[in-house]
């Protein structure tokens, strides 16, 4: 999944010479704090709700008013993985997904990330998850795949995140095909991977809410 798969139709942009009636009208009826801004077909940043009220500037045209212009921006050939980690930093709910030369193509808000990732396989395929943690150095996901087809079962998500007990491990998060995964769970243990926690599919649905809600809180939404 790259970015302009993810861009949002509903989501106008503003040109330079619109007035902020129109802006703020926009703004309203969308329920967003900001919007792109373009002269011509060309990206040149996202006006704030907050700048139309400023009392120290009163001009009838958008272009008079300060851009935020910090970088939240991606190309469309980017991957999902890009897109996120850009919209965490710069913090704002839109991304800009330019073509070359910075020619705009539309919006991401993170509200369509966490639907496009909702979309993914991993998400949408029913199966099993296990979650175990082991040193960072020792991280192999080819030996751990290895593991997991020995016992008839594939891999169909994986996720790394720090381990919040121990700096020098790492904790991993896979998805199986399988709804039974006690002999993958007893392959990983013989091999001395440390099992937090395992999520069959009863418990699943709860489970991958619990981390769309929390790739949301990751995004400030």
């Amino acid at each position: 999944m790259i970015a302009k798969d993810l861009i949002n139709p509903i989501v106008p942009a503003l040109n330079i010479n619109d007035d902020i009636a129109r802006a703020s009208s926009l703004m309203d009826d969308l329920h967003l704090s900001m919007l792109p801004v373009l002269e011509g077909e060309h990206f040149r940043g996202f006006i704030h709700e907050d700048a139309l009220y400023d009392e120290f500037i009163d001009k009838p045209i958008l272009g008079a008013y300060p851009l935020v212009t910090n970088n939240c921006t991606i190309y469309q050939n980017q991957h999902f993985y890009e897109v996120v980690k850009i919209a965490s930093e710069c913090q704002n709910g839109l991304v800009a997904v330019l073509e070359k030369e910075d020619i705009f193509l539309g919006v991401i808000s993170a509200e369509d990330l966490v639907q496009g990732f909702a979309k993914t396989i991993a998400v949408q395929s029913p199966g099993s998850i296990i979650e175990f943690s082991l040193k960072q150095i020792d991280y192999s996901l080819a030996e751990i795949t290895r593991l997991v087809e020995a016992e008839n079962a594939k891999v169909i998500g994986c996720f790394l995140s720090n381990d919040p007990n121990d700096n020098s491990l790492v904790r991993v998060t896979l998805k199986f095909d399988k709804k039974n995964v006690s002999h993958i769970v007893a392959t990983l243990k013989r091999f001395n991977y440390q099992i937090v926690r395992i999520i069959q599919e009863e418990n699943l649905v709860s489970y991958e809410k619990e981390r769309l809600d929390a790739l949301m809180k990751y995004l400030s939404i």
